[in-house]
């Protein structure tokens, strides 16, 4: 048996977000969200509840939801109504069990167009199958205006649930992300090659632009045709290769002339003209200096840095990439009189101001005799920078097949572990996601909230026994060590080798702000796994938060999708165990 229930564009976007719909108070009451702008009465906002009807209402968008779906205990009929009930939890979408009519093709193709701006809607793309467009006759309907809001003793236990079932989603569908993308030994290689390669001409163009020698690298090309042989072996072939070598040679050729030109400047005035300035301008800095001193503008621009770096760690501690002092409070004050004592300074000092001037003269002349063939060389390096940024995507995108082993991932009262099998690093593991789990929605993932999930986890783990094991102890120590790091009281800290697990998790808590930033690190420090740092950050942010950019690529294919479909099912949604929770 299938239930309708009809549903606005904005209401059906927003749910192809959570992958769910609920009863409109839900979405002020609840810890996650999105920035979609519902359109809502005053009575929707404050509904407790659904209406399903039985036979399809009519309208514009009807959503059409198999029974096997529903709590039918959460089910009352409205009065007057043989056909219609009122539904007072959230509703869970699964792949064939729920449908979509639409009254017309272009209301369906408008709605598709605006999710593909949308960074939070992910996944429509997912259910596009279950689209289908049928002009509907609306019939006689309830009007939320005359039905009594009737008020649900359990429905803070269904917010609970829903708060639960987002962040166990989320790491349930991070670990499936980072499983599926994670690079096989050989993949891995083929990356790194290709980054050191892009490495090698960064460093060639650098070598290029600081210096009046050119000296061709022959090396090069054996680089260019090893990765070459690698990538078509294990992806197929394409000619980005041969342009790259093409490109190497052009930069070759304007190499070299561009050598030859600054040797004949240098022989003649060039050389000694350019060094002269260089010298002056190494004297105008300082005098400068100097003067500053004397008046104490250097001691005022430390304290403005310091108040600025003040405002950057407070706003890093708040998700923020600066936190302003407010107006009113002593530092905002002092900043404003620090900024006017340095803008008085350089307005009102002649020496000051004509040795600037200079020295803005100087740098001037210095640019304006750049090279002819700098601006060609540079182009070209962008062009070989983009063509090896394309073929690392594409080695990247890799993936380890249609099937995933899951059965790691146990599902217990809504709250997802890792089998341990005695290993530390899932032992560890194990305790900071279920701490991430249960910590509090309402904080923001930001690197001073992760800071404080480290200590606890770590005080967690020293209670185990598993944490005097050698394993163990380099857990330990290497989280004291970050920790330090972080707290700026040692210079430096390092992660163990041979501990993939735990090699995963540190790249969380490295570069926890994107799962952007976690991939391109593990990338740079060669760690295979990413499963692990990717369940961690989907734990915190919630599934309702996640962009299409993460998603998408396991939402392509169907049975990754049925997989996690599967595992999320082995939460019960029932009356009964849900009041275990």
């Amino acid at each position: 048996m299938q239930y309708y229930i009809e549903i606005s564009p904005w209401n059906l976007l927003e749910s192809f977000v959570t992958e769910s719909i609920s009863p409109f108070s839900f979405y002020a009451e609840r810890n996650f969200g999105n920035n979609l702008s519902r359109y809502l009465s005053g009575a929707k906002e404050k509904s407790n509840y659904l209406i399903l009807s039985s036979e399809d209402l009519g309208g514009d968008i009807s959503l059409v939801v198999d029974e096997t779906l529903i709590d039918t205990t959460c089910m009352n009929p409205i009065p007057g109504m043989k056909k219609a009930f009122t539904y007072s939890q959230t509703i869970y979408y699964r792949k064939s069990l729920v449908h979509f009519r639409f009254g017309t093709n272009q209301i369906k193709d408008a709605l598709i167009a605006e999710s593909q701006i949308l960074l939070e809607v992910k996944c429509l793309e997912k259910y596009l199958s279950d689209f289908y467009v049928k002009v509907k006759i609306n019939v006689s309907r309830p009007t939320i205006s005359k039905l009594k809001e009737s008020f649900s003793f359990e429905k803070q236990s269904y917010i609970e649930f829903d708060n639960n079932y987002n962040k166990v989603k989320g790491a349930v569908v991070g670990y499936a992300r980072g499983l599926y993308t994670t690079s096989d030994g050989i993949s891995l290689q083929l990356q790194n090659e290709l980054r050191e390669l892009k490495n090698a001409f960064g460093g060639l163009n650098t070598q290029i632009m600081m210096s009046d020698v050119f000296e061709v690298d022959r090396t090069l090309f054996e680089r260019i045709r090893n990765t070459k042989d690698l990538y078509y072996k294990n992806i197929g072939k394409i000619n980005s290769f041969d342009v790259l070598v093409a490109q190497y040679e052009e930069v070759i050729k304007l190499a070299r002339m561009r050598s030859e030109e600054m040797r004949h400047e240098n022989s003649s005035y060039g050389y000694d003209e350019k060094e002269d300035l260089l010298k002056e301008i190494t004297d105008i800095a300082n005098r400068i200096s100097k003067i500053e001193e004397s008046y104490n503008i250097l001691e005022a621009r430390k304290e403005l840095s310091k108040i600025k770096a003040t405002e950057k760690t407070n706003g890093e501690m708040m998700g923020k990439s600066r936190l302003y002092f407010k107006k009113g409070t002593v530092e905002f004050e002092r900043k404003q009189q620090l900024k006017e004592i340095i803008k008085d300074f350089e307005n009102g000092n002649a020496e000051y101001m004509q040795l600037s001037s200079r020295l803005d003269q100087i740098e001037q002349e210095i640019n304006n005799d750049s090279n002819k063939y700098d601006s060609t060389l540079s182009a070209i390096f962008i062009r070989i920078s983009d063509i090896l940024n394309d073929l690392i995507k594409n080695a990247s995108s890799l993936t380890n097949g249609d099937i995933l082993d899951l059965s790691q991932v146990a599902m217990s009262d809504s709250v997802c572990l890792l089998n341990e099998q005695n290993n530390p690093e899932i032992c560890y593991f194990n305790g900071l996601l279920k701490g991430i789990l249960n910590a509090s929605s309402s904080k923001q993932l930001s690197e001073y909230y992760v800071l404080q999930v480290l200590e606890e986890s770590a005080k967690l783990f020293k209670n185990t026994p598993l944490s005097d094991t050698d394993d163990g102890k380099k857990i330990i120590n290497a989280l004291r060590e970050y920790w330090l790091y972080k707290n700026q009281r040692v210079d430096h800290f390092s992660i163990p080798e041979g501990m993939p697990i735990f090699q995963s998790v540190m790249s969380f808590f490295v570069k926890p702000l994107g799962f952007d930033q976690m991939e391109r690190y593990m990338m740079i420090k060669k760690y295979p796994n990413k499963a692990y740092a990717f369940m961690l950050w989907g734990a915190w942010v919630g599934f309702a938060d996640m962009p299409k950019t993460f998603t998408n690529v396991i939402y392509q294919n169907n049975n990754i999708t049925l997989m996690i479909e599967n595992k999320l099912g082995e939460i019960s949604r029932s009356k009964q165990e849900r009041e275990i929770l």
